[in-house]
């Protein structure tokens, strides 16, 4: 498990409860740097270490979970505009329990900027003080943007773009990002494995809107995906290269779009068209097209 970015804890102490309560809050991410639009998960640990159980609940439509951000780059450690209000369900801590809950701040604040930021979590305790966390830093970065193509979805335009990332120092990987920049809307952005060569990726659509994605992550091996018009992910496979012919997407007549050469990685797999899953026979030599079954809902 990767290092994680570990912040101190704040005691509080409260003394108007009939026991002494003492709650430990402390916060961290798995990692410091994250691509713009991605998920930020924060982990929020709390320790009840009194000698009673501690029941921590919503007070009239407060959360009794909240979260401070700010930028860490901007004068005066400029607080980022809060979206929308999360509500988090009621929390049960027994005497000497810790509890752990990974919170995603994404979709929480509005992040439209790459810099460097800070977040801690705050706790309300009704009719008492808050607690609040020391800051954990993390940054946001764009990334490499790498291909990109507008489509019509639904009556509107949307894009999706292919774009190059480094989590950390030692890989990089490569994103898939579905969005309708007039909407402000964001449907997808996720990874789709690391990529290691500079080579440009395959990308094709088919009749049904999905999208396929062929790239190198390794030498001489390929991750394929296919995603829907939302961006959400219905395959990924990985093929490789064979008899010095490297797996390559084509486009059929038809519109449906295969893997041509190369071999996947489990070749007694049932093999099916990409585009439409409908099973077809397994081919008997190289180049071939392949077989990709959906993955299970």
């Amino acid at each position: 498990m990767r290092l994680l970015v570990a912040i101190g804890a704040l005691w509080l102490f409260v003394a108007t409860l009939p026991v002494m309560a003492q709650l430990q809050v402390s916060a961290q991410t798995e990692r410091s740097h994250f691509l713009l639009y991605e998920r930020v998960d924060v982990l929020v640990s709390i320790l009840n270490n009194s000698g009673m159980d501690i029941v921590l609940d919503n007070n009239e439509g407060h959360p009794w979970l909240s979260f401070l951000l700010s930028r860490h780059d901007a004068p005066n450690y400029m607080p980022v505009r809060q979206e929308r209000q999360a509500n988090f369900a009621p929390l049960t801590l027994k005497a000497g329990e810790t509890k752990i809950l990974r919170v995603n701040l994404t979709p929480i604040f509005s992040f439209r900027e790459e810099g460097d930021y800070r977040a801690s979590a705050v706790i309300d305790l009704p009719g008492q003080d808050q607690i609040i966390s020391d800051f954990v830093p993390f940054s946001v970065t764009k990334g490499q943007t790498i291909w990109s193509e507008s489509r019509p979805v639904e009556g509107s335009t949307r894009v999706y773009s292919l774009l190059r990332f480094s989590p950390s120092s030692d890989r990089t990987q490569l994103y898939l990002r579905v969005e309708d920049p007039s909407e402000n809307i964001v449907y997808a952005n996720i990874g789709l494995g690391e990529v290691v060569a500079l080579l440009p990726p395959d990308v094709y659509f088919d009749p049904q809107g999905n999208i396929h994605v062929l790239h190198p992550f390794a030498l001489g091996t390929y991750a394929y995906t296919r995603a829907d018009s939302n961006g959400k992910i219905l395959v990924q496979r990985v093929f490789k290269t064979v008899q010095e012919i490297p797996p390559r997407l084509h486009k059929m007549d038809d519109g449906n779009v295969i893997v041509w050469g190369g071999q996947e990685q489990n070749p007694d797999q049932a093999r099916e068209k990409l585009s439409n899953g409908q099973v077809g026979a397994k081919p008997a030599a190289q180049p071939t097209s392949t077989t990709v079954p959906d993955m299970p809902q």
